[in-house]
């Protein structure tokens, strides 16, 4: 689901609570039946109240329209599973294990102080027959600031297409990496002592 469905959907719980705070206020007859009648003409002769129905219905037929069709045919759900094909047969590589393998691949490189990786699952645009998906890694870092940002980040890529390519058997990936900070401290991964 998108962003966009997210903050939609939000709201729209929000306003069908408060809907059933009302109803519940009615049958309780907390307020005299004549003041809710004067309020419900008023509030139904206003300009303001047809507008809000109108974006009610345009959330609602939304939300319905993208809970009925398809994911986009670009983009698969992050729930999915790498699918590799081996001697006798398919084998499934969560999304996780995948991130948690990036994650201790960048965090083993000499410079990177913090990372964040983030991984959709997209299919293959260079063949459009194809129901090929490739990961996409997008990767977040903290590195030292007397180090090298263009070889830290040329190694962990390098780093990451020789596990996929040895470890998983993909070969295709898209790896984009983004520094997001540089650091002047030492490093995050403080040693516990026991």
């Amino acid at each position: 689901m998108s962003i966009l469905c997210h903050i939609i959907l939000f709201f729209y719980t929000i306003a069908v609570g408060a809907a059933s705070l009302v109803a519940i206020a009615l049958f309780g007859r907390f307020i005299p039946d004549a003041q809710i009648w004067n309020e419900f003409l008023y509030l139904c002769s206003r300009w303001e109240t047809l507008a809000v129905a109108i974006v009610v219905l345009l959330c609602s037929l939304y939300l319905l329209i993208q809970s009925l069709s398809t994911h986009n045919k670009k983009s698969v759900s992050v729930s999915e599973t790498l699918i590799v094909h081996g001697n006798m047969g398919e084998v499934q590589v969560s999304l996780e294990a995948l991130k948690d393998m990036a994650t201790k691949i960048a965090r083993s490189i000499a410079g990177v102080r913090d990372v964040k990786v983030k991984l959709k699952m997209t299919k293959d645009s260079s063949d459009s027959k194809s129901k090929l998906l490739i990961p996409n890694f997008n990767i977040k870092l903290t590195v030292g600031e007397y180090d090298n940002i263009t070889d830290t980040s040329d190694l962990l890529k390098q780093e990451l297409q020789d596990y996929l390519s040895k470890y998983i058997g993909v070969d295709n990936s898209n790896i984009t990496i983004l520094v997001d900070t540089i650091s002047n401290g030492q490093s995050n991964s403080k040693k516990r002592v026991v």
